[in-house]
């Protein structure tokens, strides 16, 4: 995938979110989401940490009991010290409390039939990610569907690929009504993916932003 970011760790986390959230099934995509972003914001509280802190001290603040050991308290005080901006917490905030519902939830769960909410999530954002991620998923499952029909083999003419042409498989999937719901399941999938790599990238960014800060009136 095209880089994004030029800052190398948002980049990183970008690819290898966005790899690790594919693999998983929707109810996966939705914890593994709030948990890698819930490290990230670990991460960056971790980093503002004075080198002397001790082990012990630095386990006290981030276990479950001490005050960074939620995602809702991480989200709050980032808020409060003017680490992240509220767009940013929002969206988390709202995840967290899908995550949050997720986990009472017993019967099957798929990310499609939960559309409005993931576009609600990455709508709070100011500027264009929604919109964005939904264009960067059509263009990505689409773009998959043609590389993968056009490497198939004819199942009975051998020797002979599936498709010869672009154009093609296009047409095969523009008639094929089971295919294009298949797809549009796919494109949900990727587009959660995808703001999720987003939203973890741009903490990574704000974290380095004020690192920057702190170290330049050090």
């Amino acid at each position: 995938m095209t880089s994004l970011f030029e800052h190398p760790d948002a980049q990183s986390f970008f690819d290898t979110s966005y790899s690790m959230i594919m693999r998983e099934n929707d109810r996966g995509c939705v914890l593994l989401g709030a948990s890698l972003l819930d490290e990230e914001l670990r991460k960056m509280f971790e980093s503002f940490l004075p080198p002397t802190t001790s082990g012990k001290r630095k386990k006290d603040i981030f276990n479950s009991q001490g005050p960074f050991g939620s995602l809702s308290s991480k989200l709050d005080i980032a808020y409060t010290c003017r680490l992240l901006p509220n767009d940013i917490v929002n969206c988390v905030h709202l995840l967290r409390k899908m995550r949050n519902n997720l986990a009472h939830q017993v019967e099957n769960f798929s990310l499609i039939d939960n559309l409005d909410n993931i576009f609600q999530i990455f709508n709070k954002t100011n500027g264009d990610l929604a919109p964005g991620i939904a264009a960067m998923s059509v263009e990505l499952v689409v773009q998959q569907f043609v590389e993968k029909s056009l490497d198939t083999v004819h199942p009975i003419d051998d020797g002979k690929k599936l498709f010869e042409s672009e154009k093609e498989a296009l047409d095969f999937l523009n008639s094929n009504d089971k295919l294009k719901t298949d797809l549009a399941e796919q494109r949900v999938k990727l587009m959660f993916a995808l703001g999720i790599a987003v939203l973890g990238a741009l903490i990574i960014i704000h974290r380095e932003k004020a690192k920057e800060l702190i170290d330049g009136k050090a």
